[in-house]
C-alpha cells in the first residue's frame, strides 16, 4: 500500500512538471547523461564569475546586445537556462568551442529566461539550442546537447561559403 502512495506522488510530480514545460514552452533536451557530474561541477564554479570579453570565459549577451553582436562574421549563439541540466553540461563544450575558434568567430551565451524576446524571436522551444549565425542571419542550428566537433564542422562549412 505504501508502494502505491508514493508511486501515485511521484505520478502526480511528473505531471506538474511536464505541465509547468508544456506552459512555458520550452524544453531541456539532452542525448548523454554520462559527463553530466563533471559538466556541472565546472558550471557551478564558473556562474558567479563575471563574463567580460577578452578573457577565458564565453560572454553572456543581452536582447540589448544581441543584434549587434551578430550582425558581422560567424557567430555561436547557445541559448540556454541556468535551471537545466543538458545546459549546465554544453557550457564547457562552449568553452572549449571559444578556444578552438579564438579569432576565427565569436561564441556567445544567451540566457532565454532572462532574454525571451530573442529566444522567441528563433523559435527556441528546446535547450539547449545552438544557432550559428553569418553576417546576422541564422545558418544552422542544433537542439539538445551537441559536441564541440559536430559545431565545428558546422562552422567549417558555413565559413567556406560566401
Amino acid at each position: 500500500m505504501m508502494k502505491t502512495i508514493y508511486s501515485n506522488s511521484m505520478l502526480v510530480v511528473l505531471v506538474l512538471f511536464a505541465s509547468l514545460l508544456t506552459i512555458s514552452n520550452i524544453s531541456c533536451t539532452s542525448h548523454a547523461s554520462n559527463h553530466e557530474d563533471k559538466a556541472s561541477v565546472a558550471f557551478a564554479k564558473n556562474i558567479d564569475k563575471p563574463l567580460i570579453e577578452n578573457t577565458e570565459e564565453v560572454v553572456t549577451i543581452t536582447e540589448s546586445t544581441f543584434d549587434e553582436k551578430i550582425k558581422q562574421g560567424i557567430v555561436i549563439v547557445d541559448f540556454f537556462a541556468t535551471w537545466c541540466k543538458p545546459c549546465k553540461m554544453e557550457s564547457p563544450i562552449i568553452d572549449e568551442t571559444r578556444k578552438e575558434l579564438s579569432g576565427k568567430s565569436s561564441v556567445y551565451k544567451l540566457d532565454i529566461d532572462k532574454n525571451p524576446s530573442i529566444a522567441n524571436r528563433y523559435s527556441v522551444q528546446s535547450i539547449p539550442t545552438i544557432i550559428i549565425f553569418k553576417d546576422g542571419k541564422a545558418v544552422g542550428q542544433f537542439v539538445g546537447l551537441t559536441q564541440k566537433e559536430d559545431i565545428l564542422s558546422e562552422v567549417e562549412k558555413f565559413s567556406k561559403s560566401k
